[in-house]
């Protein structure tokens, strides 16, 4: 049944980017009367896949948005995410581990900064400070700057890290700079290089937001990259989907996106995770199935995953090299459903065999002569 499911599914795919809409739209058809979602989990990914292909067939996704900043979605999606965080181990292990290095460059540092691109609404800022006050290990100040395009983000990052700061005894000094990390002008990069160090840039599924014009091959997360570069930070630590929804046509890139969400979904059916939230939390990933595959613009998608070694070489030309120290940490409550994967400057997050999230750290390259 699952092969015949799948059958259909690539086939209404490949049918539709052929201009085949009625076959497409019929195997669409066949598909879902074989689902029961109620009563089958693996079922809610194949509906959320089918309903991409779709939109796509009816041109829908050429208006697809951010769900962080559509002003109707970006609550709902963000209440997903907090779920996603309490029980998704791809996601909390990524930010121990990020964290961890975090820790080690900044801890009893006299005074510091932290850029943090895409913070969000501080989570990971606010779990970095309370685990260095438990280590006693507090920079004497910290400057942390969140850039994100949501100002609501920033407004409630820098309310909740200010209340954690206060909790914990922190000198906190807090920046926000809302805008795309990719459209900051020269004065701000600029302010951000006149920051007192040591500086650590911190990009937790971030970086492949970037915008980028159709059919390119990733210029402007380069130029963010080099800029990133110029900053002279000692380490950049970056949590990224291990997949390739970028470069990749897009009958392969519905290829790869097929495999990579159907592990985390396996994953996810494994946990024994409430069947309630467990939806919500596949319906927070189906809104990046809905991007990846069901956009017809190009230029409208905001979810270009890349893989670790592909960032690796965008980090390798922008100036980067590997940070030993991630490569060394052993960090406390790994899941046992994960193992790590371990080569320079990365840690892959594998299930089953599938390495789902990676973990980056890189520190500036000597400059060549």
């Amino acid at each position: 049944m699952r092969a015949q499911k799948e059958q259909l599914l690539f086939q209404a795919m490949e049918q539709g980017l052929s201009g085949r809409a009625d076959e497409a739209t019929a195997s669409l058809g066949a598909l879902e009367s074989m689902l029961d979602v109620d009563a089958v989990p693996e079922d809610l990914g194949y509906q959320l896949f089918a309903t991409a292909v779709r939109h796509r067939l009816a041109g829908a996704g050429a208006g697809s948005r951010n769900p962080y900043l559509h002003p109707d979605a970006s609550e709902r999606q963000i209440d997903l995410f907090r779920s996603l965080m309490a029980h998704m181990p791809l996601a909390s292990t990524a930010d121990a581990l990020a964290n961890a290095v975090l820790e080690s460059l900044l801890g009893g540092q006299e005074e510091a900064t932290l850029v943090d691109v895409g913070i969000g609404q501080g989570r990971q800022a606010v779990r970095l400070l309370q685990s260095l006050s438990r280590r006693g290990a507090l920079p004497g100040r910290l400057t942390l700057v969140g850039v994100d395009p949501s100002g609501a983000s920033l407004a409630q990052a820098e309310a909740t890290t200010a209340r954690v700061a206060r909790e914990v005894g922190a000198s906190v000094c807090f920046i926000g700079v809302e805008s795309p990390v990719e459209a900051l002008s020269e004065a701000t990069w600029a302010r951000l290089r006149a920051l007192p160090g040591p500086r650590v840039v911190n990009a937790a599924f971030a970086l492949h937001h970037v915008a980028e014009a159709p059919d390119s091959q990733g210029p402007a997360r380069d130029a963010v990259l080099r800029q990133l570069r110029a900053l002279e930070p000692v380490a950049l630590v970056m949590c990224e989907p291990n997949t390739d929804h970028f470069q990749a046509a897009p009958l392969e890139r519905f290829g790869h996106a097929w495999r990579h969400f159907t592990h985390v979904f396996q994953l996810l059916d494994s946990l024994g995770v409430p069947g309630e939230e467990r939806a919500a939390i596949k319906r927070f990933f189906g809104r990046e199935v809905e991007d990846v595959v069901g956009t017809v613009d190009e230029s409208a998608r905001c979810e270009r995953h890349e893989t670790a070694r592909m960032w690796m070489a965008r980090l390798s030309r922008a100036g980067f090299e590997p940070l030993e120290l991630l490569e060394h940490l052993r960090p406390d409550g790994v899941h046992p459903a994960l193992t790590l994967e371990r080569e320079p400057g990365v840690v892959g997050l594998r299930w089953r065999d599938e390495v789902l999230v990676a973990v980056l750290a890189v520190k500036p390259a000597p400059a060549r002569s």
